[in-house]
């Protein structure tokens, strides 16, 4: 991993605390997963997870937020949470 890496990290992480207290107000919240190839994976937990609109929220608030202020990011996907 180089420097560039870790600096998209730090930008990503930034970008999601800013909208993480939204999502608790409606009693969730998200989670990074991965970040690998310009494809961020991001878990909603909480109400979020089970929310029927976290699809609308994932596209149109969070991918559109951070790919307009990080460029090193292409798509954002939503990863759901698995049952063992």
């Amino acid at each position: 991993m180089n420097i560039e890496y870790y600096e998209t990290l730090n930008k990503i992480n930034i970008e999601l605390e800013k909208i993480r207290p939204k999502l608790i107000m409606d009693g969730g919240d998200i989670e990074f997963i991965n970040f690998k190839d310009g494809i961020l994976k991001l878990r909603f937990k909480g109400e979020c997870a089970n929310c029927e609109l976290s699809h609308i929220t994932m596209k149109f608030a969070i991918e559109k937020n951070i790919r307009e202020k990080i460029p090193e990011v292409k798509k954002v996907v939503e990863v759901k949470m698995s049952i063992v």
